[in-house]
């Protein structure tokens, strides 16, 4: 090999030239002092990649005792070792992962999602164990939901509803595909099973809600008018990505940035609710918003018209709800005392025994 000169070559070319093809130093070097020769090396070395080394048949002993040693390792751990029951037979074995939200920890947990002639596990190698299994007889229905992931692209959940009520949310590569599979070893059982809608589910939502808290509506992407604090005491507002919930005790804003709760109101507070275009002046513009009234002043949020409108719908339900189980007080003319207005026109009051003009003239005609 002739040896060439480049003086345009970085240390990457470097660096992938010896990973690459090797080095090979063979150099005698001898130290001298004032003309009188101390010190001797003889160096012989070869430096590149492990594969580049094993291709050319050096470290082979090395190697195989490496290889020995992991398959050793791996056959104590049991990570080889599929956890099946006597007799049991794999129909489908297929990559996925489940949402675990339980305690403080939530994540989706990656394994291999089994699919036998008795149950339905996700198992993974190491550290080995079983992250969900269910049995088909224990299991209630089934729903597919096609979501965005990460990436920005379509796929599908699959929900699997169990008897006793909970409720698995498996991520695998082909959830129709393991459904179908499930579906079919359940019939040959003569197991029943329903088809069933997606549960309102949400990761953001298992973070923060509370104990018998439920969603009730949620929407994937809103804006909310946010105010925060700007150079010499004043405070400025900005449109801030996040999600809208609507849950039985409240309604909050997830700020996506900081994952946070950064508002919330509960229902008892909410007065009123708008859509409507708003010019906010500035750089802010006209914008066609969610215009929420509560207790302590107004919420502003947007987004697509039809969330929009849904929300809307739902927050008016919820307040005409709140208005018929809230009933008017009304104090009495006499003594002052607070009664719902229906008691004292009806009845009269309970304290002083006032009684109103009407009813006496009622009593009176019957008399």
């Amino acid at each position: 090999m002739e040896p060439t000169c480049d003086t345009e070559a970085t240390l990457v070319d470097l660096l992938d030239r010896i990973l690459d093809k090797g080095l090979m130093l063979d150099a005698d070097v001898i130290i001298s002092v004032s003309g009188i020769p101390l010190l001797g090396v003889n160096l012989k070395a070869a430096l590149a990649s492990v594969d580049t080394m094993l291709r050319y048949g050096m470290w082979e002993n090395w190697d195989a005792a490496q290889r020995a040693i992991a398959t050793e390792e791996r056959r104590r751990k049991g990570v080889d070792k599929l956890p099946l029951l006597e007799g049991e037979k794999v129909i489908l074995k297929m990559f996925g992962s489940q949402w675990y939200s339980k305690g403080i920890y939530r994540s989706w947990r990656p394994g291999h999602l089994y699919v036998t002639d008795r149950r339905v596990f996700l198992h993974r190698k190491e550290p080995a164990e079983i992250l969900f299994e269910a049995y088909y007889e224990n299991i209630e229905g089934f729903a597919l939901e096609r979501k965005e992931n990460i990436a920005n692209k379509e796929t599908d959940c699959l929900y699997i509803f169990l008897k006793n009520g909970e409720v698995a949310k498996l991520h695998p590569t082909d959830a129709s595909v393991v459904k179908d599979a499930i579906c079919e070893e359940m019939n040959k059982l003569g197991l029943l099973y329903e088809e069933m809608e997606p549960p309102m589910l949400d990761e953001n939502a298992d973070k923060f809600l509370k104990e018998g808290e439920k969603l009730v509506q949620h929407c994937e992407k809103m804006w909310y008018l946010m105010e925060h604090p700007a150079p010499g005491g004043v405070t400025t507002r900005t449109w801030k990505s996040g999600r809208f919930y609507l849950t039985s005790e409240r309604l909050c804003w997830w700020y996506d940035f900081d994952e946070c709760i950064a508002f919330e109101a509960s229902l008892e507070e909410l007065r009123g609710v708008s859509i409507e275009t708003r010019d906010f002046g500035g750089m802010l513009k006209a914008k066609r918003v969610l215009a929420v009234a509560y207790d302590k002043g107004e919420a502003c949020f947007s987004g697509d018209e039809e969330a929009m409108q849904k929300m809307e719908e739902m927050l008016r339900s919820v307040s005409s709800a709140a208005e018929d189980e809230e009933e008017e007080m009304e104090t009495c003319p006499s003594c002052g005392a607070k009664a719902p207005v229906n008691e004292l026109l009806n009845k009269g009051c309970k304290v002083c025994g006032w009684v109103s003009p009407r009813v006496k003239k009622n009593v009176g005609v019957v008399a």
